[in-house]
Formats: structure tokens, C-alpha cells, sequence
């Protein structure tokens, strides 16, 4: 298991999760993909050539910052597409693609004829806007979170939080100190939303619980993040919250130390510590692509900011089997009941994003 997380860790290296946006007067980071410098895109062309063809359905081009091998970020986006393609949209990706170079990939897309390109980091933000101009019969999305948008360009959200208020009554259920912990890369507002619906969620279990937040400053330093996580767990916390790949993973780890537990971010990282990582948020993107490309065969794309969260199935929270043996059948069942509230709008997970 030592060896996965070294392999995780270099990948991450490579594929840094970057999200920068820059606001004035603060410095303000959204959470998104990152890029990896040094790694050529494939060619749009030679992926269309292998892919069939289903016009009736729609034609998808994914472009990610990442490599799809991480548990996280790019890696759900790319399984999501390829649950698209299985039911016969014309789909296909480039990876680990540079922000310096996605200007080139985008146009290539749209030359190659894809309707709907999907540009899955913050940071590609300015060359969709660019080549959306160019393009105008073309539709694009980037992981904005900010809701700018045209008639062709469109945003799409990370409510991770919503995910967390249920991570967090897991949370509650687990800590033995009533002290819960919080990693973010950085302190902002998608991650500190995070740690106040986890919060939020817990008191609901354990009125008396409290949670601790440390803002790492990286998004893929896992050792940093581990003695971040260590240092919390010698002021009590037993249970972590993690906000990036690399905070999450130090955590993970600080876990297996300390005998505590974890949750996961964005994906499935339970094979990581099956033993610690207690409660799994999963980003599933299959529902959002599909509706951008339904849009688009539409004509109802124009100016969409799209929110997809627990209700639309598109941020899911599951519970390994052997922690929900841990936590026993009625324990379990008030997680369920709760995802059933959301989903059927009769609770509002808060969105405190300071």
C-alpha cells in the first residue's frame, strides 16, 4: 500500500491540481485541475479517428490538466466520459494538456466537428473564452465555479460541500475525541464550505463536536499535509476532512499513524487505507456532460451555469462496506436519510463560504 501512495504522490507531482484565480483586493483560489508543464496533448485528430462515431448522440471532447489515473480530479472526469461513450456519444479526451498549449487543442476540437468541448480546469478559463469567439457554432464549458458565461461558453460548479455536511454526521459517528479536522490547499471559499457544512453536519450528530481547519498552502505537497494533519491530531483530532489531492492524501496517511480517519476528495480512495478512509466524496460528472451535450443538441446551452450536486447525483457520498458494518444498520440509515432530504429538497445544505 506504501508503494500506491509513493506512485499517487508522484502523479500528483506531475499532475498538480492548480487552482488560481486571482481577485482584487484578495488572492482567491478556485478549486480545480491543475496542469501538467511538460506533457504533449495528442492529437484530436488521431483520438477522433478511433472513436465511433454516434452524431445522433452527441459529440464530446473532454481536454484535462491531468493525468485520469489519480482517484481525483481528472480521473472522474474521464470515467464520466467514457460512460457517456458506452452509451454511444462520440467521445474523445486529451490529457495532462499545458495551459500554454489548450488554445491549440481547443481549435482543433472545433475543427475536428465536436459540438460540446469540455475544458476541465479554472485555469483554462481565458483560451475558452478566446477560441469560444472564433467558434461561435461551438460550445465549450471550463470549471469555472464563478458563473461567468456567454451564449457558447459555459461554467460549471464544485458544491463538494453539499457532499461534506454528509461526510461530517460520518464524522461525528467516528471521532472518539469530538474534535474533527480540516485540510485545505489553500483558505478559500469552495474549501472553507467544506469544512463549515462538515461542521454543520456533525453538530447535528454531536452538538458539542468542533472542528479545526489548516490551510496547507499547496495542493500536492503530501508530506507537508501529513505533518499538518499530525499536528492536529496532537491537539485531539481523530477524524480529517480533506480539500485537494495532496492535503487529503497527507491526511490519509496521518490517519494510519494516529489510528484515526479520513474521508476522501473527489474520488474513490478507499484502496489508499481501507482501514482509515471512512467515507468516500465522489465527483460523478456523468449527468453534467450529459446535459451540456443535451443542451447543445437543443439549442438550450446559451449562457448555462451549471449546479449539479447531490439531487442530480452528480456529488455522491458512500461508505465503504466496512465501515458501514463499523458504524452499524441505524447509523448508516440517518446518512441515507439525510442524502434523501437533499435530494428531495427538504434540506438545504448552507453554503458559508468564509
Amino acid at each position: 500500500m506504501e508503494d500506491m501512495i509513493k506512485k499517487l504522490y508522484a502523479r500528483s507531482l506531475q499532475a498538480t491540481l492548480t487552482r488560481l484565480l486571482v481577485a482584487t483586493p484578495l488572492l482567491l483560489l478556485v478549486a480545480c485541475g491543475g496542469q501538467t508543464p511538460t506533457t504533449q496533448a495528442p492529437s484530436p485528430e488521431a483520438s477522433a479517428a478511433s472513436s465511433p462515431v454516434a452524431n445522433s448522440a452527441g459529440k464530446l471532447a473532454l481536454i484535462l490538466p491531468g493525468l485520469p489515473t489519480d482517484k481525483s480530479w481528472n480521473q472522474m472526469a474521464q470515467e464520466s466520459a467514457m460512460a457517456l461513450k458506452a452509451k454511444g456519444v462520440d467521445v474523445v479526451t486529451s490529457e495532462a494538456v499545458p495551459v500554454a498549449d489548450v488554445e491549440r487543442v481547443l481549435r482543433q476540437y472545433a475543427e475536428a466537428g465536436y459540438t460540446t468541448i469540455v475544458a476541465h480546469s479554472f485555469n483554462y478559463g481565458d483560451a475558452v473564452f478566446k477560441v469560444g469567439k472564433e467558434f461561435p457554432k461551438v460550445n465549450f464549458a471550463y470549471a469555472g465555479g464563478i458563473g461567468k458565461v456567454t451564449e457558447n461558453v459555459a461554467d460549471y460548479d464544485q458544491p463538494f460541500y453539499e457532499g461534506a455536511y454528509l461526510m461530517g454526521k460520518v464524522g461525528a459517528q467516528l471521532s472518539k475525541s469530538g474534535k474533527l479536522g480540516a485540510l485545505y490547499g489553500f483558505d478559500i471559499p469552495v474549501c472553507k464550505a467544506m469544512g463549515a457544512a462538515a461542521l454543520a453536519g456533525a453538530k447535528e450528530v454531536k452538538p458539542s463536536i468542533t472542528l479545526v481547519s489548516t490551510a496547507v498552502g499547496n495542493w500536492s505537497d503530501v508530506a507537508k499535509a501529513k505533518e499538518a494533519a499530525l499536528s492536529q491530531a496532537d491537539t485531539g483530532v481523530d477524524f480529517w476532512i480533506g480539500c485537494g489531492d495532496g492535503p487529503t492524501l497527507g491526511q490519509i496517511e496521518a490517519a494510519k499513524v494516529k489510528g484515526g480517519f479520513s474521508s476522501s476528495y473527489v474520488g474513490d480512495m478507499t484502496a489508499l487505507g481501507p482501514n482509515v478512509v471512512a467515507v468516500n466524496l465522489i465527483w460523478n460528472m456523468e449527468p453534467l456532460f450529459a446535459r451540456m451535450v443535451d443542451d447543445t443538441q437543443k439549442g438550450t446551452f446559451a449562457k448555462q451555469y451549471y449546479k449539479m450536486g447531490v439531487k442530480e447525483g452528480v456529488i455522491k457520498v458512500e461508505v465503504p462496506a466496512n465501515f458501514k458494518e463499523k458504524l452499524g444498520a441505524e447509523k448508516v440509515k440517518l446518512i441515507e436519510d439525510t442524502k434523501a432530504k437533499i435530494i428531495a429538497g427538504t434540506l438545504t445544505v448552507p453554503y458559508q463560504p468564509k
